[in-house]
């Protein structure tokens, strides 16, 4: 049986609670988490890893956000 939709986003708050306080590094993590995730699954989907479930295309954030706000 699928989680609801509540459930989802409480394991995300407690996925969350465990990310670095920096920002940058906390989405570098989400975005070698995800990779992990395709990887296992093999990516049965077909949605490629610039996708999302959508289909609508999208940046890792780490990279959304490198681009907007560089490190100094």
């Amino acid at each position: 049986m699928a989680k609801s939709k509540e459930q989802l986003r409480f394991q995300a708050v407690v996925i969350a609670s465990q990310l670095p306080d920096n920002t940058t590094e906390a989405l570098l993590v989400l975005d070698y988490a995800r990779d992990l995730v395709v990887e296992f699954f093999d990516d049965p989907s077909g949605v490629s890893d610039n996708e999302g479930v959508s289909g609508t295309k999208t940046k890792p954030l780490a990279t959304v956000l490198q681009d907007n706000c560089p490190l100094t």
